[in-house]
């Protein structure tokens, strides 16, 4: 919508030829990272590849799905998601989604 990013997100591979993983989505992220196996390291990669799509996005298993709206098909940057305090996002459109691994309907 306004060319900035939804996420930020690192996938590299060390020197001792383990994986890592630094995410930060439009209410929070992983610090200074995890390690990640192999296989989420190729999961990422590809659900990131040119087009993306929901269905694409869905499979690099991320929480907020990287501020990507499935409604809309298209990915939102932190200013474009209407986040509430518990961390509840809707996108321009009006489609909501948690957007905050710690947020739960049940609550």
């Amino acid at each position: 919508m306004c060319g900035s990013r939804s996420a930020h997100i690192e996938v590299t591979q060390q020197e001792d030829g383990t994986w890592w993983l630094v995410f930060e989505g439009p209410t929070s992220g992983n610090g200074n990272g995890d390690r990640i196996d192999e296989h989420r390291a190729a999961a990422i990669a590809e659900a990131f590849r040119e087009p993306l799509t929901h269905a694409k996005v869905r499979g690099a298993g991320f929480y907020d799905d990287a501020g990507y709206c499935g409604r809309c098909e298209a990915p939102y940057c932190p200013g474009h998601w209407n986040i509430s305090a518990s961390g509840f996002g809707t996108c321009p459109e009006g489609h909501g989604k948690s957007l905050d691994p710690h947020w739960s309907p049940d609550w």
